[in-house]
């Protein structure tokens, strides 16, 4: 967006004593006064025209490396700017323009002069949340040498900023195939019974079509296959409470931000180690991961970027997804305040000899009686689950290593 150049406070005195003089030096015919005053009335007007041409060629372009980081990671701007003009003595100031939980932006200056001027200005920022951003158009304040006139420009287009949640390491990881192992999450193939230990079961997105089972496709009227040697194909679930009255605090020191965190770290350490990870929110939406491991990863991190807290009471939608997805051997629970109904409702999750595994974050409202505020976390224990509660306060690997302390390889 382009104006007019205006008249700084310093410019409209001049012109002020100048019409003034001028008008005195007519009433009274005074030609000694009225050239001063005509000087008085020309400059600042001169300064405007001299401002105009010279802010007539203004450009700006910007990149940013790379364009898609993790929470708390640097990235680069490269800030292009040039004008083309007749600029005398006189300076343009840039601005960046960007949301303010990015942090502070600087501010550039650029000298005016004859010709084309072309500049690159280097800075840092350091995303602190995550989120999608957008880094705004720049903003030019030029003015004359004398400061008696000024230009405001806005330009430039929007450059997109995608700032994935902080993803921590859970330890070294050993390759699922085959084994069901995975590194500090290493389960015994014997403690996964279930759906999954049938020779024969359904056709399931990128099986090979070579291992098509067709007597038992024609008998069961639906697309079945065999099973590979390997007795167990890893899988995995993660819910995330997003319930809006299960957590507290804001920004950095907000409980969900932990979660978050948390999710993207476990299920990206089950990825490498070869699990199928999918994820379910406290709603009940969820994300089936698909396509290679690297599309997985991304996939997964982009949806925790834009997850949200919602207006959810209780886990009910995400406990009716789990009784459709009986497949996963392994159920992480990572959850904010949990109260004995919600507790109950994970146990009707907590089926087929499912490993359930549970992260409760401390709740700021809690209630003082360790009893009391033990009643959630107890009652999973007592339906065979794996319970680390606490962990807010502590490390995303002091929460793995608690829940996967003991579990043999």
């Amino acid at each position: 967006m382009r104006g007019l150049p205006r008249l700084s406070h310093r410019g409209l005195g001049l012109l002020s004593v100048g019409v003034g003089l001028l008008i005195l030096g007519v009433a009274s015919r005074q030609r000694d006064v009225i050239w001063p005053a005509a000087f008085l009335i020309l400059l600042p007007v001169s300064a405007a025209l001299v401002l105009l041409f010279s802010t007539r060629n203004l450009h700006s372009a910007r990149t940013v490396l790379p364009d898609q980081v993790q929470a708390g990671d640097p990235v680069v701007v490269h800030l292009n700017l040039g004008h083309t003009g007749i600029g005398i003595g006189g300076v343009h100031v840039v601005e960046e323009r960007a949301p303010e939980s990015l942090g502070a932006t600087p501010a550039f200056l650029v000298p005016s002069g004859w010709g084309r001027t072309d500049l690159v200005h280097r800075y840092e920022l350091r995303p602190p949340l995550r989120g999608r951003y957008q880094l705004g158009g720049v903003a030019w304040r030029s003015a004359d040498a004398l400061g008696l006139a000024v230009h405001r420009a806005e330009q430039g287009t929007l450059t997109p900023l995608t700032v994935t949640p902080r993803v921590v390491p859970l330890g070294a990881v050993q390759h699922a195939s085959g084994a069901g192992l995975a590194g500090d999450s290493a389960v015994l193939r014997s403690s996964l019974i279930g759906p999954d230990d049938a020779l024969i079961r359904e056709y399931r997105p990128r099986d090979d079509v070579r291992r098509i089972h067709w007597p038992s496709t024609a008998r069961m009227g639906t697309m079945m296959v065999r099973r590979e040697e390997r007795s167990w194909d890893p899988s995995a679930i993660i819910l995330l409470d997003s319930r809006a009255v299960a957590h507290s605090g804001d920004g950095l020191e907000s409980t969900f931000e932990w979660a978050v965190s948390a999710a993207a770290s476990i299920g990206i350490h089950l990825l490498d180690a070869g699990f199928e990870v999918d994820l379910v929110e406290a709603d009940g939406r969820q994300l089936e991961q698909i396509g290679q491991e690297t599309i997985r990863k991304r996939v997964l991190l982009h949806h925790l970027t834009d997850s949200s807290l919602t207006q959810a009471t209780s886990l009910d939608g995400a406990v009716e997804t789990l009784r459709r997805r009986t497949r996963a051997q392994l159920l992480i629970a990572i959850l904010g305040k949990l109260a004995h109904a919600d507790a109950i409702a994970l146990g009707q999750a907590h089926r087929d000899r499912r490993l359930g595994w549970a992260v409760v974050l401390p709740d700021a409202n809690q209630s003082p009686d360790p009893i009391l505020a033990d009643v959630g976390p107890a009652r999973l224990r007592a339906d065979g689950w794996r319970v680390t509660t606490g962990a807010a306060s502590g490390s995303i690997p002091q929460a793995w290593a608690s829940l996967t302390a003991g579990v043999p390889r």
